[in-house]
């Protein structure tokens, strides 16, 4: 996932979490912006080894979308 990716799902998850309907699913997206920028700031500190590393993890977990 290239930095522009990350920026967009970090400013959506803060989007959706502003919006959700629940204590649950605010705390949901807020983790995952929370993710998200520590993969960004891992991105633009020069540590891309440990952030491309943790998208790869986090690729493996992810469902497969089928189009």
């Amino acid at each position: 996932m290239d930095l522009n990716e990350l920026y967009f799902r970090h400013q959506l998850s803060i989007v959706r979490a502003t919006s959700a309907p629940t204590f649950e699913a605010r705390h949901a997206h807020r983790g995952l912006a929370a993710g998200y920028a520590r993969r960004i700031a891992a991105l633009q500190s020069g540590d891309a080894i440990v952030a491309l590393a943790s998208a790869t993890l986090l690729r493996r977990d992810r469902p497969r979308l089928r189009h």
